[in-house]
């Protein structure tokens, strides 16, 4: 979220919608990478760990990683390739055909059939 007040916004009107919230465990993992670099990594992990209250992970799963595999080799063969941990994120959300929140737009728009909302 890197400090984005419109990310916390939108989180918590997510949370206060009668539908379940959900992020990839990927993204968990991208999340905590932040963490280990933090003036204070403490303060950092249990900011993430009040941010991820009553969100679900979604697993990566092998139909989930053999999606993304193809997703990611299409992308590399037309010369768009993003980094690989986005493309199981984009991937996770297709399977559970839900969008993906991100300020990235630009990015995750090479993920054919994806949608985006982004803050």
């Amino acid at each position: 979220m890197r400090g984005h007040p419109g990310a916390a916004r939108l989180l918590q009107d997510l949370l206060d919608r009668p539908d379940p919230v959900g992020i990839s465990a990927i993204t968990v993992m991208q999340l905590y990478h932040g963490v280990s670099r933090a003036a204070v990594p403490e303060a950092e992990a249990e900011r993430i760990e009040r941010a991820l209250k009553g969100v679900a992970t979604y697993d990566l799963t092998r139909e989930i990683a053999a999606r993304a595999g193809r997703m990611d080799g299409e992308l590399v063969a037309r010369g768009e390739a993003i980094d690989p941990a986005d493309v199981i994120v984009g991937a996770t959300a297709l399977h559970r055909n839900e969008p993906v929140v991100t300020r990235n737009a630009r990015h995750f728009s090479r993920l054919k059939g994806l949608r985006l909302v982004s803050y």
